[in-house]
């Protein structure tokens, strides 16, 4: 029985991949998907080298000129002495999903101060896109609390914000300042907090910020590099030899390893059947994650999931660690709550294990919560099985 995505945390894909490509060795947990390609078109004629981009920090802000307003109060313009959020994602697009409650929080947390609003563009061609969006809106509840548009068929907003900045990838943020212009383009997860809370105050500095971006994506370069001989590895299938590169490559980078690169050491540690994996789950657990409710339950679930490819399993960890994460969010998250009643199941406790899952589905079944209905099949069934071993 396998854990289905919506009751997974966000890191256990990251666990669980083969690591196949470079764009794994990003250390960042800011991820971005790249616009689906078009179908091949006949080769047109050479033209000349295309420029720069032309949206840059310090430009004017182009026009929000969309087909639909599927959300809030519509933007006919940037109002002097506002500040502003748009954020360019898609219904496709795995990262912009990971990114939507991030951006609910920062506009419940700046509500006056800043407006924020998610542009979908880039979505596949159908005729029906629009629809398929605002269902989408629609179905995501309160997790998408602010302002939601879509770009219309000739992809005006695309062009104009994305292309034009030379922005590859969603999601991306542009933050319009108070005289209109543009002063931060990134991703929503990269520091958009702090960005906000300083052009809100007239405290936000353009340059230094461009230096600081500028310095980490050298940073996120020299790591993909020093990665490239652990990521062959893996590829070629030798992940005893990978895990060996990895070792070596964090002692003599150890920052590499706690901001973020500890689950490649684990995916090598569980492919190469290392005896070592459940020493360092416990370490992950009461250092990097210490504090990390997601996470925890992550690599619990990792270990009681019984399609997981972990062979040597510790139960007791696995509660230990999703206790931790039921603590952090004070039992009101019914996924962590799940993993800790299969972790107390597969302990040999059904008694504790159906009181935890009842607090689980409770959870869902309360009025108003946007509950998918796969998840709370899941929930149910998990109760069944308690249950029966119970008898």
């Amino acid at each position: 029985m396998s854990r289905p995505a919506h009751l997974a945390a966000p890191l256990a894909a990251a666990l669980f991949t083969l690591v196949v490509t470079p764009a794994f060795a990003q250390n960042s947990g800011a991820k971005r998907a790249t616009k689906p390609a078009a179908k091949p078109a006949a080769k047109p004629a050479a033209k000349p080298a295309k420029a720069g981009p032309t949206l840059v920090v310090g430009s004017k802000a182009p026009a929000i000129s969309v087909a639909k307003w599927i959300k809030g109060e519509p933007i006919s313009a940037f109002e002097p002495g506002k500040v502003y959020v748009v954020e360019f994602w898609a219904t496709w697009c795995g990262p912009c999903r990971a990114t939507i409650p991030h951006l609910t929080e920062l506009a419940k947390k700046f509500e006056g101060k800043a407006t924020i609003t998610g542009v979908s563009v880039f979505e596949r061609p159908a005729p029906d896109y629009q629809a398929k969006v605002a269902e989408f809106v629609t179905e995501m509840g309160p997790k998408m609390e602010y302002r939601v548009a879509v770009d219309g068929p000739q992809g005006t907003m695309g062009k104009t914000w994305m292309e034009a900045s030379g922005q590859g990838g969603i999601p991306t943020a542009f933050v319009v300042g108070k005289k209109g212009t543009i002063v931060w383009i990134g991703h929503p997860m990269d520091g958009l907090d702090e960005v906000l809370a300083q052009v809100i105050e007239d405290q936000f500095d353009p340059k230094a910020a461009a230096a600081a971006r500028a310095k980490r994506e050298a940073e996120q370069a020299k790591t993909q590099q020093l990665l490239q001989g652990i990521i062959g590895k893996a590829q070629a299938g030798d992940f005893k030899a990978a895990l060996a590169e990895a070792d070596k490559v964090f002692a003599a980078n150890p920052n590499m390893e706690k901001e973020g690169l500890w689950n490649l050491k684990l995916q090598l540690l569980v492919r190469s059947n290392d005896p070592g994996v459940t020493p360092y789950m416990r370490k992950v657990g009461e250092s990097y994650l210490k504090d990390n409710a997601q996470g925890l339950n992550a690599i619990a679930w990792m270990i009681v999931d019984p399609e997981s490819p972990v062979k040597d399993r510790d139960y007791g960890l696995a509660m230990m660690l999703a206790e931790r994460a039921v603590e952090l969010t004070k039992e009101e998250d019914a996924a962590i709550l799940d993993t800790l009643a299969y972790a107390q199941f597969k302990k040999g406790d059904p008694a504790k294990a159906i009181l935890t899952g009842e607090k689980a589905l409770a959870l869902m079944s309360k009025p108003g919560a946007q509950a998918d209905p796969r998840a709370k099949d899941e929930i149910e069934k998990h109760l069944a099985d308690f249950r029966a071993a119970k008898k």
